[in-house]
């Protein structure tokens, strides 16, 4: 899978954090279920599909994340990304190379899923939506950014299982027209991750190609 959508995904959870406090009682909600990614180590799926509404062209990714504190995995069939709270390392299995980076404090807005998770610092809107008058067994809410902080995207839908309060999917509609659902299952909270587990073992995988860009 290419960089770009595993962008994709780290942006997709970012949309958890980034409203203002237009309607408390859904806030509360979204506060609620940002709390898991803060408080342990968790480990979903996932199903993320990129819809491009102008060619009709779609692509589906799917798989694996786990998120630490401002640590975390991302794992799908081509590519594996890994933070360690300071370097990011991108192992590219067909290319068998990873590139180690240290991200600025703007690009871990974008890729950084525990960091975006605990920013409330951007302004922007937070509503229930008229789904949410029906009887679902989620919550279905609307984030609008700023206009004038001029983001990419205009509108993103979130719905939290009512019981859980787990995230179910977040869509987000771009100004483009490509948008991106993304779709978590298979929580798993009780699993304690060390913190190797968020690096990249070099001694391990002596005959990978090493791109270090530090």
């Amino acid at each position: 899978m290419k960089r770009s959508a595993l962008l994709s995904l780290c942006f997709l959870l970012s949309t958890l954090s980034i409203f203002a406090q237009t309607d408390t009682k859904a806030k509360a909600i979204l506060d609620k279920a940002s709390l898991m990614f803060k408080q342990k180590a968790v480990k979903f799926d996932f199903t993320l599909t990129l819809e491009d509404t102008k060619t009709d062209k779609k692509k589906v990714v799917k798989g694996d994340a786990v998120v630490k504190g401002n640590k975390f995995k991302l794992t799908v069939p081509t590519v594996h990304t890994y933070f360690d709270g300071k370097a990011e390392y991108v192992y590219v299995l067909k290319n068998k190379e990873v590139s180690i980076s240290v991200p600025t404090k703007a690009e871990l807005q974008d890729i950084n899923p525990a960091l975006i998770l605990t920013s409330y610092s951007q302004k922007g809107s937070v509503q229930f939506s008229l789904d949410s008058k029906q009887e679902l067994p989620y919550y279905v809410i609307d984030v609008f950014p700023d206009f004038k902080l001029k983001k990419n995207y205009y509108k993103s839908i979130i719905r939290i299982d009512k019981k859980t309060l787990q995230v179910i999917s977040i869509k987000v509609l771009c100004q483009n027209g490509v948008h991106s659902l993304f779709q978590l299952s298979n929580y798993d909270t009780k699993q304690d991750y060390k913190d190797s587990f968020f690096v990249f073992d070099l001694k391990a995988n002596p005959k990978v190609n090493v791109n270090d860009l530090r």
